[in-house]
């Protein structure tokens, strides 16, 4: 009169991007064999009015974003069914969208830059300066010093928990610490006797246009 219990030994990790999903399972029973036993499964049945439960597949496939549940119950030799295990786990597909929340100015004579980014969901970041190796980092934590006076280029990857990864953002930008130089083109004559003056000057910069 004894049902036997059922365990989900393996199952996907959730998240995942994965789009299939594969599946081990035992039962124990009181007085039957382990091999003796008999296993029926079902897949995102409706709480309101479930599916019956049906032959367990290989693999599931082609599964589509989203919650999914799978269950499954062992019946004994004495037609005994066990209350079904359950295991739910998510399918994501999505890569997630990079935003450089917060930036240096460009140009900018401040020989240090922070970054804040966001991704719009739970995701681990990396990031490179001027397309050196990409490091795990942190919005606000992403800090560059002593940079040298010259264009350079942030650029900061998401991925998410179900380990999809997208697209790079960047954000280039300019140090100059360098002050332009003046000059006076063309002035009053020393002595003279006007009683007017107009000058004209211009000014040369290692970063700017004239």
């Amino acid at each position: 009169l004894t049902a036997p219990t059922t365990t989900i030994d393996a199952a996907p990790d959730d998240p995942t991007n994965a789009t299939s999903a594969a599946f081990t399972f035992s039962g124990s029973d009181n007085h039957s064999a382990a091999g003796a036993l008999t296993f029926e499964c079902r897949l995102d049945a409706d709480p309101v009015d479930p599916a019956p439960f049906g032959a367990c597949p290989a693999e599931y496939l082609e599964l589509p974003d989203g919650r999914h549940t799978f269950e499954v119950r062992a019946s004994d030799e004495a037609g005994n069914s066990g209350a079904p295990a359950a295991y739910s786990w998510t399918v994501d597909t999505v890569a997630p969208v990079t935003t450089i929340d917060a930036a240096p100015d460009d140009p900018t004579n401040a020989a240090s830059a922070g970054f804040e980014f966001s991704a719009g969901e739970a995701a681990s970041f990396s990031c490179a300066l001027d397309g050196g190796a990409p490091a795990a980092c942190d919005s606000g934590e992403a800090g560059y010093a002593d940079l040298a006076e010259r264009r350079h280029t942030f650029t900061v990857v998401a991925t998410d928990r179900a380990g999809n990864t997208g697209a790079p953002a960047t954000y280039a930008w300019t140090i100059d610490k360098t002050a332009p130089a003046t000059t006076i083109d063309a002035a009053p004559d020393d002595p003279t006797n006007e009683t007017s003056a107009a000058f004209t000057f211009s000014g040369a910069d290692n970063h700017s246009a004239p």
